[in-house]
């Protein structure tokens, strides 16, 4: 076997992992850092919370954020593709909804069949019922509160969302 295709080979295992590194930006975006934000709420991780973190300044025109896993962290992402986020002072947004899992309704309601409608008038009903915030509004995108920093050496931030709540989301009214 050839020596440079030897070393070719111990090398691709480098090029391979760094892949992703070079990921192009759309222009205006700043370089982005592998940063993580943690949400807690009473002290425990906060899985499958939403997260949107917008630039506190607001020159910046992109969100950043994503989902919680299982242990309440989010890699954070820019424009939901991007890995990683400017340095920068964030106004942080964290909502939570729990639907119920049972009740399943149909994409369109069935006009023009009265007993079918007056199922799915039932079924919709008992799913608002069922829906519940289990963040305090305060933390929404036009409410918040919290305010976090990306800095060099700061890149893996904490957020509380305390308290638990479990509040019944109003009804949207129609109209």
């Amino acid at each position: 076997m050839n020596l440079k295709f030897r070393y070719l080979l111990l090398l691709l295992p480098v090029f391979s992992a760094c892949s992703g590194c070079g990921q192009k930006l759309p222009p205006g975006i700043p370089k982005l850092y592998p940063a993580t934000l943690t949400v807690v709420q009473d002290g425990k991780p906060l899985a499958d919370a939403a997260v949107v973190m917008l630039d506190v300044d607001s020159s910046q025109t992109w969100a950043i954020g994503g989902t919680t896993d299982k242990n309440g962290i989010l890699k954070l992402k820019t424009m939901g593709q991007y890995n990683g986020a400017p340095l920068g002072k964030y106004q942080v947004s964290v909502s939570k909804t729990e639907y119920p899992t049972d009740i399943v309704l149909p994409v369109e309601p069935p006009y023009g069949h009265p007993e079918a409608m007056k199922e799915y008038l039932r079924l919709k009903k008992e799913y608002e019922d069922h829906t519940f915030m289990l963040v305090d509004p305060k933390f929404s995108l036009i409410n918040t509160t919290i305010v976090v920093e990306l800095a060099k050496g700061n890149l893996n931030v904490i957020v509380d969302v305390s308290p638990v709540i479990h509040v019944k989301i109003p009804p949207v009214p129609q109209g």
